[in-house]
């Protein structure tokens, strides 16, 4: 799986131009309508701010195709994608197909077909670190926990949010569950809902900094993936979030860990305040 999927019916799958200033899109893509800038058609959706009210956008849909005749696949994405072009003469040398709807199948210009979402779309997306491919940290517990309440790690690179991440036993007697942790602390996690097995030294986990229900996330700044520690959103999430529900997460593979969730309705606002 590249980037996002729907995992329920779009509200519609429809052509649209991409954003002419050179901008190039990829197959399995969030992405935005330009209005609040000098933008002109589909973009990047890159959250900016507490609940994105510096950038202020909507999430409008998942790019699933481009009417390139031939396709051109990006090997960092793992996806076919498209970079837009706005001259007379660049978009005639184009090689185009495929456009529907109110788009002539004549029109040269570069369009994306993109599955609209809405506040109900439930969508699955990858969680990686700091950049797409990279899986999230595994810890490994140094001291060992009779009563399951808390994991001791060295100190590890970023501070896990308070109430906001989710832990998973990779090896160990625990292995396979799941707990939310309460701490801010880099070395001593500490858990409510405790382990219900003693935790022992050498036993690892995974930690990601996204909760079940209502929690603060972030997306790349293209717009593939669920990260962890980039995109300048700090782990505290003081900078740069937006919220999501997620129902499900899945972290049992190195590289392979994902998330089912919608976009919290809140995101949908053209203005939040």
């Amino acid at each position: 799986m590249a980037g996002f999927s729907l995992v329920n019916e779009p509200v519609r799958t429809m052509w649209f131009p991409v954003d002419y200033n050179a901008v190039t899109l990829y197959e399995g893509q969030l992405v935005t309508w330009c209005f609040a800038d000098s933008g002109q058609g589909l973009k990047a959706y890159n959250v900016a701010g507490a609940a994105d009210t510096t950038a202020d956008q909507g999430p409008f849909g998942v790019v699933v195709g481009f009417n390139n005749r031939t396709p051109v696949f990006d090997t960092t994405y793992k996806a076919a994608y498209g970079t837009s072009v706005s001259t007379q003469a660049a978009q005639l040398a184009r090689d185009w197909a495929m456009a529907e709807g109110m788009w002539s199948k004549g029109d040269p210009a570069l369009l994306a077909q993109v599955a609209i979402i809405d506040s109900g779309s439930i969508l699955k997306g990858r969680i990686f670190d700091t950049t797409y491919g990279t899986a999230p940290d595994v810890v490994t517990n140094t001291t060992a926990s009779t009563d399951g309440s808390t994991i001791t790690t060295v100190a590890v690179d970023h501070t896990y949010p308070a109430y906001n991440a989710m832990w998973y036993c990779r090896t160990g007697a625990n292995m396979g569950l799941y707990r939310a942790s309460y701490s801010a602390s880099t070395t001593s996690h500490t858990f409510y809902l405790t382990w219900p097995y003693d935790i022992a030294v050498g036993d690892t986990f995974v930690p990601v900094a996204i909760t079940l229900g209502t929690s603060k996330a972030m997306f790349d700044s293209v717009g593939t993936y669920i990260e962890q520690w980039g995109n300048d959103h700090a782990t505290s999430y003081t900078t740069n979030y937006l919220w999501l529900d997620i129902f499900e997460l899945n972290l049992a593979e190195a590289g392979n860990e994902y998330a089912i969730f919608r976009i919290n309705p809140y995101q949908f606002l053209p203005e939040r305040p």
